[in-house]
């Protein structure tokens, strides 16, 4: 580290001031330029200064600190084991008032470490898992930030290991002939301790306090005879702090006293926070006419630190039975609306136990039921629904367990479950049209070994969940199936301004009890597996990668003999509906497949515009979702590849990514729909070209006009959208925040 702060100097231009267009280091074989150029003052101006000369920022010599420079340089590297070190400059002018710094650096043979010697452990019974992997080693580089943290290490291991007391010194004697340095740790464990009594003081926010001590005790996690050890004590400070009900908490062990049975005192104050909130509201909308809401949560109910949270919404107060009486009040478009005869509503309780900090296990519990509606679209009733999840977390490892139980029916028309809830086929429509049970079981985990969590330059990321229904956990005979993914991710440093990242996803739907065949049984929508968008294969857009069906502008009458015209009233013609050859537009609708697989290579380099700020990526993403059966077998040859290249930059609310990638393939063939308007009868017709379910008169509508119906039957998926002949067509452009993966 550099000695002294940087941030302050003055080297912003005056008038009259000499210009940094360039600054370099040479001789600098241990350290990159940038560490070295993040600890002087001396800096070049921007980039776009030195390219364009008319924009960016100018900076200039400040003649107070460039000779101080070369003293933070000289004992930058001094601190880091070059006693020997020597830094020249060199001032090279390249215009009026313009010029070219250099440093260079003659580093010299480092000062190695000859011995490493720690004392004072005799006696401990783990001392080789205390001084095992220390940022310090013999034969490596004398670097004193390095030993100051193998001194802090030992410091820390011994307090985990039930001496609070401990101190460890450091001596080392340096030669500089031999350029070696004999490094000593001297340890002073002092008594090894067991917790002793957990004394509790509950300071009240107001009157008398209203949390028990024993409670507070319990949640600590610290129990009396067991080994001392100081990251117990850090761990029930975040326990405390993660139940909300204290805004102050203090967790420290009375060290210096240990009493004649060896144990040491741990003193814990907390002050209380408010252990309940309430939030009510309500207002008036066009298409929900009165509204209301409330929500509660109590921290500590019957004084156990057990949370709970209440939550309750209704609107179309008014209109929707049974408040209904008071319609005029209402705009035209809420009475109007063909779902929204019935108050809509939301309740929920979640109950969160209170866990102690030794148990890394956090279970919750939610109730909820439902009704709601969207303008003339649809209705979609659950009457109760519920979630059970235990969650354990360990730093960037984390674990949850669940178990969801949701039993509802959604009411609409067949054009709008194809427009919305992208239920075209007749399978999905009936799932969605019953009420039924929907249980699932699952199991997740995350491992991250990763130096950020939001940007990560070096590291290892794995994911995986599965998902399993079947009427063995409570799901409808229909709804059987298992859903697996795994994702995992790596990250390698290839200097100071390039990060390689690469991520390979992969999923699979399988029967009830993993065979490799679903069989009959429906898959909801939601369940099953898609690719395609910011975080996938980026050439694609939203879900885009895979099975799809397509919902057309227009559509032509042709005879049986496929001749155009004819007409569905004439009983004694077989006409059909098929797709319009000169369409000029369709909406796609994906699907979803059983089967996943996803690969993503990114080099991410920062920027030499804004190098602060702004980084560029360069991108290449390969993904495929099918149906296994539908699709034959994994073939790697059918992989789409998209490449492509992307911004991020870093903001007060994140970072956030923009990515275009380049898309050079034709859509993939689906089956073709067309829907009517709900105001004319919501219905869905198929119009793929090869379709031969033939359209007749059902009956006479509003205004005479005739009510066309098309016999049953599966749709076929020959479409073939318009091939996109543009290279702008073929850009895809994606915008969000956070990193891809």
């Amino acid at each position: 580290m550099f000695p002294v702060a940087l941030g302050a100097q003055d080297i912003v231009c005056d008038k009259g001031d000499t210009e940094v267009l360039r600054l370099e280091f040479t001789g600098n074989r241990a350290f990159p330029a940038a560490v070295l150029a993040n600890g002087i003052a001396t800096t070049p101006s921007t980039w776009a200064r030195r390219t364009f000369r008319v924009i960016g920022r100018r900076y200039c010599m400040d003649m107070a600190e460039f000779p101080r420079d070369v003293v933070r340089l000289m004992l930058f590297y001094r601190g880091h084991g070059y006693l020997d070190v020597a830094v020249d400059t060199v001032v090279t002018k390249l215009g009026p008032l313009q010029v070219a710094v250099r440093f260079a650096i003659t580093e010299g043979a480092p000062t190695r470490v000859s011995s490493l010697g720690i004392t004072g452990l005799d006696a401990v019974p783990m001392r080789a898992a205390i001084e095992r992997a220390l940022p310090l080693r013999a034969g490596g580089t004398f670097d004193r930030p390095a030993v100051a943290a193998a001194r802090d290490s030992l410091a820390r291991r011994l307090r985990n290991a039930g001496y609070p007391d401990a101190e460890v010194l450091v001596n080392y004697e340096t030669d500089a002939v031999r350029r070696a340095a004999a490094v000593t740790y001297v340890a002073i464990p002092g008594p090894r301790s067991r917790i002793g009594a957990v004394e509790v003081k509950v300071r009240p926010l107001r009157g008398n306090a209203v949390v028990d001590t024993a409670i507070v005790r319990r949640l600590t996690g610290l129990s009396h005879g067991s080994w001392y050890r100081q990251q117990d004590l850090e761990r029930a400070k975040r326990a405390l702090y993660g139940t909300q009900m204290f805004s102050q908490v203090s967790v420290e062990p009375d060290t210096g006293v240990v009493r004649a049975d060896s144990t040491v005192r741990v003193g814990v104050v907390v002050s209380e926070a408010a252990m309940q909130s309430a939030r009510v509201g309500g207002g008036w909308g066009t298409l929900d006419c009165f509204r209301a809401y409330a929500d509660y949560s109590h921290l500590n109910v019957g004084r156990t630190a057990t949370r709970v949270d209440l939550r309750a919404r209704v609107s179309r107060i008014g209109v929707g039975s049974p408040l209904d009486g008071f319609s005029s009040l209402c705009s035209s478009d809420a009475r109007t609306d063909a779902f929204g005869g019935d108050l809509n509503y939301s309740t929920g309780i979640t109950i969160t136990p209170p866990v102690g900090a030794r148990s890394a296990v956090q279970p919750s519990v939610t109730l909820y039921s439902e009704r709601r509606s969207e303008y003339n679209a649809y209705l979609r009733t659950t009457p109760i629904g519920g979630a059970l999840s235990l969650a354990r977390s360990v730093g960037r490892r984390t674990q949850n367990a669940s178990y969801t139980l949701e039993y509802g029916d959604t009411k609409s028309s067949p054009a709008f479950l194809c427009a919305v809830f992208n239920a075209c086929a007749a399978a999905d429509q009936a799932a969605l049209l019953r009420r039924q049970r929907l249980a699932v079981v699952g199991v997740s985990f995350s491992d991250e070994k990763t130096d950020n969590p939001s940007n990560p330059t070096r590291g290892t990321v794995l994911r995986g969940e599965v998902r399993h229904a079947s009427r063995a956990v409570g799901s409808d005979a229909r709804l059987q199936f298992t859903r697996l993914t795994v994702d995992g991710a790596a990250y390698v440093a290839l200097g100071p301004d390039v990060v390689l990242a690469a991520r390979l996803r992969a999923g699979a739907v399988l029967g009830p009890t993993f065979q490799s065949s679903v069989g009959d049984a429906y898959v909801p929508v939601q369940e099953r597996l898609y690719a395609g968008g910011a975080t996938t294969v980026r050439g694609f857009r939203q879900n885009e990668l895979g099975p799809v069906v397509y919902n057309t502008s227009a559509y032509d009458t042709v005879r049986a003999d496929g001749t155009p015209g004819g007409n569905p009233s004439d009983t004694s013609q077989v006409v059909y509906f098929r797709a319009n050859a000169a369409t000029a537009g369709q909406r796609t609708i994906p699907t979803g497949g059983n089967a996943m697989l996803v690969a993503n290579l990114e080099a991410r380099v920062r920027s030499p515009v804004l190098a602060d700020v702004l980084q560029l990526a360069f991108f290449a993403d390969a993904g495929r979702v099918w149906n296994r059966g539908a699709a034959t077998s994994l073939n790697l040859k059918r992989l789409q590849w998209t490449p492509g290249v992307g911004a991020r930059a870093s903001t007060l609310v994140g970072l956030i990514r923009v990515d275009v990638g380049y898309n050079p393939y034709q859509r993939a063939d689906g089956s073709a729909y067309f829907d009517t308007p709900i105001s004319v009868g919501g219905q869905l017709f198929c119009v793929s070209p090869s379709n031969t379910l033939r359209v007749t008169k059902a009956g006479t509508g509003v205004g005479g006009a005739a009510v066309l119906q098309q016999a049953a039957g599966s749709c076929p998926g020959d479409f073939t959208p318009p091939r996109e002949r543009s290279f702008v067509k073929k850009l895809a452009f994606q915008f969000s925040l956070g990193q891809a993966f």
